[in-house]
């Protein structure tokens, strides 16, 4: 085939925006918008992967709080009706905030450091089992914490009391919980506190079935009391006495006694030390009005902004997005992102991440110049910065990776939260507190000359990086996909499928996905498939065309993570909300006003 796709000549005015308006919620099996009429200048609007946090979102905007209010009351939901998936207490987090009054985006770093007692030798001869040695110092709550005394309003009780609530009365065993639980009832039959919790009676609970998190509820009301007693202090006191209470207090003790005791890499000081911290973001222009935004390292949120600097060299604003063109293009660019991705990005603390050079004007068109429209590359793909490549043998199974949640809010005064936060799916309990801790040491690289290496006292290369792109200065798409090397992909495509395509919120979260693996998986043992990975619904014309250009594409009932998307027109009259139709609980919300 000879492609007649064009290198771009310009960037202004190319490019369709699609903004359908949304009034009430928009359901997990909704395949596109509601038809309905636009909502209220000061709307806020609330996505996320589980109905229930979504409310708890909407209570908090309610009750006036902002968007970082409601971010942190959903996170909290999630950890408790998604704890196979996220934990406001035990997990990481990467997310991002429009501030109006600022008029800036700023990034939290919620992501903690490796324990000082692990080493390389040690975790790779127990890498591919579960248990406390795989775990990091979780620094979501944190993280939180940081953003409630900067952005938020609202006292921390009045956050928490949604999941409290709900953790105490008990919620609806999903069908995506019956089947994590299943995967890994082995796991929880040995850890006696889980097997509390998901086995009161001896077997797994099933869909339909309640469950309850009490230890969970207790551990928040804790904090809750402990805010509280330091209140007349003053707001930012009161919180950084939550911050301590679960850092430099019993629930530090808690989590490193447990570690102690099974062999794991967690120190009090450890704990002690560590603060998150609200940095910069990094971002690329796309188009002359749309400005996109995301973490920088230690988060691989880079890998997104590579991707998009290489497509903004060639004009899709003509294609739709089955088109195999448009396919082909996007493939190319995520792997020449990912080899840029795996030979450059980690804990910026302990390698020169070079971001300005690739991020360079420049250095865009020179990578925009090795796509091959008629041929797919192969690995190993050198990275434009270097003449090294590290090709590694290739491996039979993909492990299961999506172990993340993602959510966003946009508040009454134009305030915005992207949120993308992860735990890990090992269903580990620390004693009695109901914290689910993560196992984000399986993303850890053990080669001495990778930039994600094993290192003691410093952070993983973490996968969580939503974005937000701006308009004309204002917060325009918030975006997410959960799923390890799966989230720039699923990302890339879905900015595309609104910004290029002219789709809208619903439906470009809806659109059939793919996913390269054609790069080092982040995960161990960090097998290179080599594979296109596409979803069924692609026509077998587009697929059939794909593999002529060399791709190995295997087509079917893959996994692609799940996503979420909130689209907001330059006026705020018009928002909607992206949920996931391939989970049954996802739900997000654009009620008419505030108010109502």
């Amino acid at each position: 085939m000879d492609s007649t796709l064009r290198r771009r000549e310009f960037l202004a005015g190319s490019g369709g925006i699609g903004v359908v308006s949304v009034a009430g919620r928009v359901g997990h099996s909704r395949s596109e918008a509601d038809d309905a009429p636009s909502g209220d200048p000061n709307s806020v609007a609330v996505v996320s992967q589980h109905h229930l946090a979504t409310e708890a979102g909407l209570e908090v905007l309610d009750e006036g709080g902002t968007a970082a209010d409601a971010a942190i009351a959903v996170a909290c939901t999630l950890s408790v009706v998604e704890p196979w998936f996220s934990s406001a207490l035990g997990g990481g987090t990467w997310a991002l905030y429009y501030d109006t009054e600022s008029n800036e985006v700023t990034s939290v770093d919620g992501v903690g450091p490796v324990g000082s007692e692990a080493t390389p030798e040690d975790f790779e001869a127990r890498a591919d089992t579960a248990g406390i040695h795989q775990s990091i110092v979780p620094g979501a709550w944190d993280g939180w914490m940081q953003w409630l005394d900067r952005y938020g309003v609202l006292e921390l009780e009045d956050v928490l009391a949604p999941a409290i609530t709900i953790a105490r009365d008990g919620y609806p065993v999903s069908p995506e919980m019956e089947r994590w639980l299943e995967r890994r009832a082995d796991l929880i039959d040995d850890r006696p506190a889980a097997a509390s919790i998901y086995k009161p009676n001896g077997d797994i609970f099933e869909e339909g079935e309640t469950v309850t998190q009490h230890e969970m509820a207790d551990t928040f009301e804790t904090l809750a009391d402990v805010y509280a007693d330091h209140r007349q202090k003053g707001r930012s006191d009161a919180i950084q006495a939550a911050r301590d209470h679960f850092y430099r207090g019993p629930i530090a003790e808690a989590i490193v006694a447990y570690s102690d005791e099974h062999d794991g890499y967690l120190t009090s000081s450890d704990f002690h030390e560590f603060e998150s911290e609200i940095v910069d973001p990094i971002s690329i222009e796309y188009h002359d009005d749309v400005r996109v935004y995301q973490n920088p390292p230690n988060s691989q949120g880079i890998t997104q902004l590579l991707a998009l600097n290489v497509l903004t060299e060639y004009d899709l604003s003509e294609l739709d997005p089955d088109d195999p063109d448009a396919v082909h293009l996007q493939v190319e660019a995520i792997k020449l992102a990912f080899a840029d991705r795996y030979q450059h990005v980690g804990d910026p603390n302990r390698v020169d991440v070079p971001v300005a050079q690739l991020l360079d004007d420049d250095y865009r068109r020179s990578q925009a110049d090795r796509i091959d429209m008629e041929r797919a590359m192969e690995w190993p793909i050198d990275s434009g910065l270097s003449d090294a490549s590290d090709e590694l043998d290739e491996l039979d199974e993909r492990s299961e990776f999506d172990h993340t949640t993602t959510f966003h809010v946009v508040d009454a005064d134009g305030n915005a939260a992207a949120v993308t936060t992860s735990l890990g799916a090992q269903f580990l309990v620390i004693g009695d507190t109901g914290i689910h801790i993560n196992n984000r040491m399986r993303m850890v690289a053990l080669e001495d000359d990778d930039p994600n290496l094993l290192t003691p006292g410093y952070k993983v290369r973490h996968t969580s990086n939503p974005y937000m792109a701006l308009r004309n200065g204002r917060p325009y798409i918030l975006g997410g996909n959960t799923g390890v090397d799966t989230q720039p992909q699923g990302q890339t495509q879905q900015f595309l499928n609104v910004v290029e395509f002219g789709l809208n919120a619903q439906e470009a979260v809806s659109r059939p996905r793919f996913v390269s693996t054609a790069f080092p998986s982040t995960q161990y043992p960090y097998e290179v498939e080599s594979t296109l990975q596409m979803e069924s619904a692609f026509p077998a014309d587009v697929i059939e065309e794909l593999e002529e250009r060399g791709h190995d594409v295997e087509a079917g009932n893959i996994s692609v993570g799940t996503a979420t998307m909130i689209v907001v027109d330059d006026s705020r009259e018009r928002i909607h909300v992206g949920a996931e139709p391939r989970i049954s609980t996802a739900a997000g919300s654009v009620p008419a006003s505030v108010d109502e």
